[in-house]
């Protein structure tokens, strides 16, 4: 074989492998652009999926917090207008003792107040109005007792204690509805804003 015939042989077989090697690397090149892609799209939706997530979160936080503000608005409002009852409920009772049958009640709060102490001397703390109406009862009732110089500061009612001071009911119009608070406060938002308030 001439030398012409060896080059072009060669010639030939080195085209044909760099065909080959084209081919091959334009294979390779497409499989590793459709993993770039799908690297790419995966990542993609990671990333989607991570900021959606987020603002879902976030979303969530914000769908929260107007909810406890909210309800933390509508409480303040039902604990204004219950403490708004309680103020009508006070003036009310700062004029009961103007009422003509304040000296039963008087009378009954000084029946409750005399259970405590069954025998002995009593001290009773009056306001001045209600001085003389008190004296009337205990004596009527035979018991010894002695008024107290310093006059009740209070709306109506009276304070009963021992003669050693050891033992001291307090029965006035303030102190009954304080003892009350909790309970009427209860009844009062159930009434007002139903079972769940």
């Amino acid at each position: 074989m001439a030398l012409e015939d060896i080059l072009k042989a060669l010639e030939e077989k080195a085209e044909a492998r760099v065909a080959a090697i084209e081919s091959e690397t334009g294979q390779r090149v497409t499989e590793i652009l459709a993993e770039v892609e799908k690297d790419a799209a995966r990542t993609k939706r990671m990333r989607l999926k991570k900021v959606e997530d987020q603002i879902r979160s976030e979303a969530t936080g914000i769908v929260y917090s107007a909810q406890l503000k909210a309800k933390n608005q509508l409480i303040k409002a039902q604990e204004e207008t219950v403490d708004e009852a309680f103020k009508k409920a006070e003036q009310r009772l700062k004029d009961l003792d103007k009422q003509q049958d304040y000296p039963q009640v008087l009378e009954v709060l000084l029946d409750e107040c005399m259970d405590f102490f069954p025998e002995g001397e009593v001290l009773v703390q009056v306001r001045g109005n209600d001085r003389g109406t008190v004296e009337k009862l205990l004596s009527d009732r035979g018991r010894s007792y002695r008024i107290s110089d310093t006059p009740l500061a209070a709306s109506g009612g009276l304070v009963v204690s021992s003669a050693d001071g050891q033992i001291v009911v307090s029965n006035t119009f303030e102190s009954r509805l304080e003892r009350a608070r909790d309970h009427l406060r209860l009844e009062l938002s159930k009434s007002l804003f139903g079972a769940g308030a």
